[in-house]
C-alpha cells in the first residue's frame, strides 16, 4: 500500500457584508508554498507537450496566476450570492473538480460534493469566469492536470445552525456547538498546522492507515476528499467524508482522522480561531489483490 503525499491546504476569505463565502485552495498551488510569490513576475512560457493524457503527479502543479491571495480575491470579488439562498438560509460546501489545460483555460468540470443547486451553479460560474491559470509543469513542459477549490458559501454566524450530512458519508467527532455556534473560516492569515508540518502529518496517517482487506482483496483504490475543523484550541473535530469511491475506505479514513491529536490553530487578525480544512488521502495498492478465502482445503 502505499499513502501518497498529502495536499497542503490553503485557506481563508471572509465577505465584510452578512454573507461569506470561503474558498479552500488544495492541489493547485505549488508544492513549496514560498514560490507563490514569484508568479506576479514575468515567465518564460514553457514550451507544451505533444500528448492530451491528464499527468496525475505533475512536477509542478497547476495555479491560479498570482497565487493564493490573488485566488481569494477573484472569488469574493466575482461572488454573488443567490437572493433566494440568503431567504432560505442555504449554505454549504461546493466541490469542483476541473482540468487546467496547456494553455492555462479551465476545463472538465466537475461536481464532487453538492450543497445546493443554487450554490453550486454559483460556484460553477465563479469557476468559469476565472482567467487562465498557470498550468502545470512536466519534465518542462506544459501539461493537462486535474485540481480541485472547494468553495465554502456562509451565511453569519448567529442564523447558522446544526444540519446533517446530506450525502451521507462518514463523519466522527462531531461538535455540534462549533457548528450551531462558533464562526468557522476557511481561509486566515496563518492556516492549522499539523505537529511537525507535512512530513509528519503524512507518517501519521501512513503509520496508522490499514487498507481494509475487502477493499485491498477487490482492488479497489481511489481518493477520500475528508473536511474537518481544527479548533481554536488545536482539537480536530466534526470529521466529514466528502467524496469516496469506497465506504471502507471512507470508513477508515475516519478512524485515522479521529486519532490525530491536536493540531496548531488557525489564526486571523492575530487571535485562534476555528478553521474547516480539507484534505485528501489517496489509497493505491502497489501488490496484486490478495485472492478471495475459500473454504476448499
Amino acid at each position: 500500500m502505499n499513502i501518497r503525499k498529502l495536499i497542503n491546504t490553503i485557506g481563508v476569505v471572509l465577505l465584510t457584508i452578512p454573507l461569506s463565502v470561503s474558498a479552500i485552495q488544495l492541489s493547485s498551488f505549488s508544492k513549496n508554498p514560498s514560490s507563490n510569490n514569484s508568479l506576479t513576475k514575468q515567465r518564460e512560457i514553457p514550451p507544451t507537450s505533444g500528448t492530451d493524457k491528464i499527468v496525475k503527479e505533475p512536477d509542478i502543479d497547476p495555479m491560479f496566476t498570482g497565487g493564493t491571495a490573488a485566488m481569494h480575491k477573484f472569488i469574493t470579488s466575482t461572488l454573488n450570492y443567490p437572493k433566494e439562498a440568503i431567504e432560505k438560509n442555504i449554505e454549504g460546501l461546493v466541490v469542483y473538480t476541473f482540468v487546467v489545460e496547456k494553455d492555462g483555460t479551465l476545463s472538465n468540470f466537475n461536481l464532487i460534493h453538492r450543497a445546493d443547486p443554487l450554490l453550486d451553479a454559483e460556484a460553477l460560474r465563479i469557476l468559469k469566469a476565472m482567467p487562465p491559470w498557470r498550468p502545470a509543469k512536466y519534465k518542462g513542459e506544459a501539461v493537462r492536470a486535474e485540481t480541485y477549490v472547494p468553495m465554502y458559501f456562509k451565511i453569519n454566524k448567529n442564523r447558522r445552525t446544526a444540519k446533517t450530512n446530506s450525502q451521507g458519508s462518514s463523519t466522527a467527532k462531531t461538535d455540534l456547538n462549533i457548528i450551531a455556534n462558533e464562526e468557522i473560516f476557511s481561509i486566515v492569515d496563518q492556516m492549522p498546522q499539523y505537529p511537525g508540518g507535512e512530513k509528519k502529518l503524512t507518517e501519521f496517517l501512513s503509520n496508522r492507515i490499514i487498507y481494509p482487506s475487502q477493499a485491498l482483496q477487490n482492488g479497489i483504490e481511489g481518493r477520500i476528499l475528508c473536511s474537518f475543523i481544527v479548533a481554536k484550541d488545536g482539537t480536530v473535530s466534526n470529521i466529514e467524508v466528502l467524496q469516496s469511491p469506497d465506504p471502507e475506505l471512507s470508513d477508515e479514513a475516519v478512524r485515522v482522522l479521529s486519532m490525530m491529536p491536536k493540531w496548531n490553530p488557525g489564526i486571523n487578525n492575530g487571535e485562534k480561531v476555528n478553521v474547516k480544512c480539507v484534505l485528501p488521502i489517496d489509497f493505491k495498492i502497489n501488490e496484486t489483490p490478495i485472492p478471495p478465502t475459500t473454504t476448499n482445503n
